[in-house]
């Protein structure tokens, strides 16, 4: 039997993966770090943490990859797609988790058993823990990689599992614990990933900034808030 190239070529990559991120307009993202930070500058940083998230991690997970923007893609952010290949989709819901919903039916719509999410705020991740959730996903229903704050980096499904996000307090230090309680209450055989930060305070920046990519984004951002990190704490 001849193989239909053609055909593969227009299937979706296995596994898909949803880049989650906001627009990177001052005021509206990383509010929690100002002070001692002004919004420009949160806006600046959740902007340098997509593009290292997209230059630098992303290219390390062989996936079909999409960028789901919580608001308008301005011309950087255009060009930030272009030059990594990254579609961009908008979210669609009212909350995080009608949002992570829509994102999953949608990938898995276009062909993908194995859906993940994560987030653009945990640029510096080692890509072997991303690996790691779409392996554990060929034998487990749900991967999970917790943040040191009680959220989480990383989400993945291997089938119509999109109830988990059903009553889950988001934005709390109990994000991660109930999605698990919840998903293990569903019969669902979950696999647990090492946990992980995210950028969300100064003591964060601080550490991200060891971990940078010399000359991505990132570490020039932080680089010119320095002072004001090292004053705080």
């Amino acid at each position: 039997m001849v193989e239909d190239r053609g055909k593969d070529r227009e299937r979706p990559r296995e596994p898909a993966i949803a880049l989650f991120a906001k627009a990177p307009v001052p005021g509206y993202v990383k509010t929690r770090l100002v002070p001692p930070l002004t919004h420009e500058d949160a806006a600046r940083i959740a902007r340098a943490s997509l593009e290292d998230t997209a230059r630098f991690l992303v290219p390390e997970v062989p996936a079909s990859w999409t960028l789901f923007l919580d608001g308008d893609p301005d011309p950087g952010l255009r060009g930030l797609a272009e030059e990594t290949g990254l579609p961009i989709l908008p979210q669609r819901g009212a909350t995080l988790g009608e949002r992570l919903k829509a994102a999953f039916r949608e990938l898995r719509a276009r062909g993908a058993s194995r859906v993940l999410a994560i987030g653009s705020d945990a640029p510096t991740l080692d890509p072997r823990r991303i690996h790691e959730a779409i392996e554990s996903l060929e034998i487990c229903d749900v991967a999970l990689g917790p943040t040191e704050d009680g959220g989480y980096y990383l989400i993945g499904t291997s089938g119509e599992h999109e109830q988990i996000f059903d009553g889950i307090p988001w934005g709390s230090d109990a994000t991660a614990a109930v999605t698990l309680e919840r998903a293990r209450g569903l019969k669902l055989e979950v696999r647990l990933l090492q946990p992980w930060y995210d950028l969300d305070d100064t003591a964060s920046l601080r550490r991200a900034y060891e971990a940078a990519p010399r000359g991505g984004s990132l570490r020039g951002v932080l680089e010119g808030v320095g002072e004001r990190l090292a004053s705080d704490g």
